[in-house]
């Protein structure tokens, strides 16, 4: 009978123990970085390259399916000179001139554009993150949202450039910005700005003490004017 009964005490005490271990789950760093696509508006995606995103977060758990993500995250964001180029000439080509007095001088037949300038955003800020898999399982499924503070600046540099003029007689000259009197210009805009953002994403096994994350984010920032929107997809590793 006694040897019954510390069989029992001994599977009881076992299961609670596999029980607890189910439930509690200890947290874990994050680093990871990736790209930032942006989307809106229309001319931070027609006139912006691909950026760099970096991130780092520390995950708690109340809970052994949800979650508490604390993060710090940086994205760069550079001009795509070829872009802006290609727009200014389309919106000046064709354009004629005339003197003081209305007489026809000819019109701009072409243009090239110099520019450079940067997007860059500095966040930081906590979210949730409810998993979809058992907290025993090897592969992690989760979804996850957040709210952020931004500090954002963007810097625009306008190097120079020239038109392609044609007079009235066919000739063509390039005039280049300076004999236009159009000089280099330099200008720097900061805002704080809060952000949302939501995604999900997977965590899959990568040795004993440390896993792979992979993760797709919508980021939105509350910018003055069109709200600024990008896609961040990256990946980390989990510590």
């Amino acid at each position: 009978m006694r040897r019954v009964f510390i069989a029992v005490l001994l599977m009881v005490c076992f299961s609670s123990g596999v029980g607890y271990a189910q439930l509690a789950r200890l947290g874990q760093l994050e680093i990871y970085g990736g790209v930032g696509i942006p989307l809106t508006p229309e001319e931070f995606k027609d006139f912006y390259k691909v950026g760099v995103s970096l991130n780092a977060q520390y995950v708690f758990f109340p809970a052994s399916n949800i979650g508490i993500p604390f993060f710090a995250g940086y994205e760069l964001f550079t001009v795509d000179n070829g872009a802006i180029s290609d727009f200014f000439a389309q919106g000046v080509t064709g354009v004629s001139i005339f003197d003081d007095f209305g007489n026809y001088l000819g019109q701009i037949t072409g243009a090239q554009l110099d520019a450079d300038g940067s997007a860059s955003s500095f966040r930081f800020g906590a979210g949730i993150r409810p998993y979809l898999t058992p907290s025993i399982s090897p592969v992690q499924f989760f979804l996850f949202a957040n709210g952020s503070m931004n500090f954002l600046k963007t810097k625009t540099e306008l190097k120079g450039g020239k038109v392609t003029f044609q007079d009235a007689f066919g000739n063509e000259q390039d005039l280049d910005f300076s004999e236009l009197g159009i000089e280099p210009e330099n200008s720097e805009d900061t805002e704080n700005k809060f952000g949302l953002a939501a995604g999900a994403g997977i965590e899959v096994p990568a040795g004993p003490t440390m896993n792979l994350i992979f993760q797709g984010l919508y980021h939105i920032i509350f910018t003055s004017g069109d709200k600024t929107s990008f896609l961040g997809v990256t990946a980390g590793l989990v510590f």
